[in-house]
């Protein structure tokens, strides 16, 4: 383990599709990251509330609780407010969703496809210091 780096990070990443959220775990893992999944925002929810992450990257369109959800229930949180979040989506010029997250800062929007992009967005949120 390197020292110092970004393994003092933790992500949490909810993502509906098991191959894409296995992706993402290989991908910011790969970047040194520790890296949590979740197949929905509740069960992301939940997970935040025992252990809150570092950063959390989220899909927009997922069952139970979707990527709006979670920000909306990160954001309602005192102990879970600040916690930043990418949300991960293939949506982002077609769902009204992208817009109104945009406003629940922090939040950054990436679209989905781009590996290279989300993991540039990971490290320049996660630079200025650990949460």
């Amino acid at each position: 383990m390197r020292q110092g780096g970004p393994l003092t990070h933790r992500i949490l990443v909810a993502e509906d599709e098991a191959d894409i959220r296995e992706l993402l775990r290989l991908a910011l893992s790969g970047a040194g990251y520790e890296v949590e999944t979740a197949p929905d925002g509740a069960a992301a929810l939940d997970q935040a509330r025992v252990h809150p992450p570092s950063l959390v990257v989220t899909d927009l369109r997922m069952p139970r609780v979707n990527g709006l959800g979670l920000i909306r229930s990160l954001r309602a949180e005192p102990s879970l407010v600040r916690i930043p979040v990418i949300l991960f989506t293939a949506y982002v010029s077609t769902d009204p969703g992208v817009a109104e997250a945009r406003q629940l800062q922090p939040v950054e929007v990436v679209t989905k496809g781009s590996i290279s992009e989300l993991r540039k967005a990971v490290a320049r949120i996660l630079k200025g210091g650990e949460t």
